[in-house]
């Protein structure tokens, strides 16, 4: 009866996933933004596509928002701008924004491209977007060129606002975590107990070439105070039944006085949870008080055993750091993720097996191997800008219009995402890294690789047609353009 009689400001929407491997969970950038536009009285309508079942037509001409707002990652792109299409069907006056770290690093290509988004919001979007708004809305005189972070056309050029960062993140009001729909549901793994997950800070202090989180969230980290933080724990005990909180900040143990804190804060609850780590960052002393407080899971970017690969993607670590760590959470019953990633730049087949005969050693010291077979170049990373460098996309690429290689399947990439592809290290032979660690055991665990299957056992069988019109072996074996 909602859709018949509702109508909404701003309807926020976020793109279907063609494959998910760590559950759903409420997409968070949009939930921060639906909050701070409830708190200045407009009124919000989000979707996650991945479980809405509606009419997008008909249900946008019900609500008739003053302005949609649509969320989406590097790998969603293309649902982002499909959405867009089929909201400008439904209400072609009506402007749409497109915001999210893709749309940060790709806000000319994509205005160019795609004629159905109004506008970008770059950054930290929920102030940005509020004015937008406003502004939009005749609620405030503010002019476009006034609102810091976004995007525009203005006749046959495009302006570019430079976006702001929000110094004091406290300023936010807690997400409007109610505002979706779907049932999600995440555990903590190896415990499984039922978990929700929090961010206690934004940005991170490094700068590892494959990652743009720096550049999204310049000027250093900045920490969430813990009553901030005790305000959203409570919110969300007081609303699910979990045992186990996942914290998603970037590198949550940048800061140790940060991290003591939290571990003051987070003992009153009783709470098991899970953190990433940089092994640079801890020491015996710090994980025995962090798993004291609860914390039972750590994950840690070792990405490859070769130092001098290490070097050029500047992860500035060393093995032995790496093992120390290890050992001091077998000691201290901390279980372990471990992040690979095979196809770096200048990398080679020997180095990766090296790296995988490494992994089958260590079998007993690792509880869970988290492997990236073919490297995912992002916008904004430093990777995209070497690989251009060396020749590996064209200088004129657009991320608009990229066709992606079907040859990614045998990497079991199902989004539309850009791999890096070298000469020595093409398809066939990433695909048979893969296949070693399948045979030694070291992909996940067979729980996980059961649960990824039950839940998108539906989106892999879609894909079928796919792979049938464009069999393999008439595919391009090393172009990856």
């Amino acid at each position: 009866m909602e859709r018949m009689k509702q109508k909404y400001d701003v309807v926020l929407i976020y793109p279907r996933e063609n494959i998910n491997a760590f559950y759903y969970m409420i997409p968070l950038g949009l939930a921060s933004i639906a909050a701070v536009l409830k708190d200045n009285g407009i009124s919000v309508k989000a979707l996650d596509l991945n479980f809405y079942t509606g009419d997008l037509y008909y249900d946008l001409k019900k609500w008739n928002p003053k302005l949609i707002g649509i969320g989406g990652t590097t790998g969603t792109r293309k649902g982002s701008f499909k959405i867009a299409f089929q909201c400008k069907s439904a209400l072609p006056t009506i402007p749409v924004a497109y915001g999210g770290i893709h749309a940060t690093f790709t806000a000319e290509d994509t205005l160019k491209n795609i004629p159905a988004i109004d506008y970008i919001i770059k950054g930290e979007g929920e102030f940005s977007f509020l004015k937008l708004f406003n502004s939009i809305s005749n609620r405030s005189e503010i002019q476009l060129s006034e609102i810091s972070g976004i995007s525009y056309r203005e006749e046959e050029t495009i302006i570019h606002n430079k976006a702001k960062r929000i110094d004091n993140i406290d300023l936010l009001p807690i997400p409007a975590r109610d505002i979706f729909d779907g049932k999600y549901r995440i555990k903590l793994d190896y415990l499984g107990l039922e978990a929700d997950f929090i961010m206690t800070s934004r940005g991170c202090p490094f700068s590892c070439n494959f990652c743009a989180a720096s550049r999204m969230f310049p000027g250093g980290v900045r920490y969430r105070t813990m009553p901030n933080i005790k305000k959203e724990l409570d919110y969300i005990l007081s609303n699910k039944k979990i045992k186990a909180i996942k914290l998603f900040d970037s590198t949550f143990t940048a800061s140790k006085e940060h991290v003591l804190a939290f571990c003051e804060l987070i003992s009153e609850y009783e709470l098991f949870w899970e953190c990433e780590i940089r092994v640079d960052t801890v020491d015996f002393d710090l994980l025995k008080i962090m798993r004291d407080a609860g914390c039972r899971y750590v994950d840690i970017g070792f990405e490859t055993t070769n130092e001098k690969i290490l070097s050029s993607i500047f992860k500035t670590i060393t093995v032995n750091q790496v093992e120390d760590v290890l050992s001091w959470c077998k000691e201290l019953d901390i279980k372990t993720k471990v992040f690979f990633t095979f196809g770096h730049l200048g990398q080679e087949y020997e180095n990766c097996l090296e790296d995988v005969n490494y992994i089958k050693d260590n079998k007993k010291s690792i509880n869970f191997f988290a492997t990236t077979v073919g490297l995912r170049i992002y916008p904004g990373t430093q990777l995209e800008i070497q690989a251009k460098e060396a020749g590996l996309i064209p200088s004129d690429f657009s991320w608009a219009n990229y066709k992606p290689n079907p040859l990614r399947y045998l990497l079991f990439e199902f989004e539309d995402q850009l791999i890096l592809i070298q000469k020595k290290l093409g398809y066939f032979e990433l695909s048979k890294i893969i296949w070693k660690l399948i045979m030694n055991g070291t992909v996940g665990s067979s729980n996980f690789i059961l649960e990824l299957l039950a839940i998108n056992l539906n989106k892999l069988i879609k894909l079928i047609p796919n792979l049938i019109r464009k069999p393999f072996y008439k595919l391009r074996r090393f172009n990856n353009i």
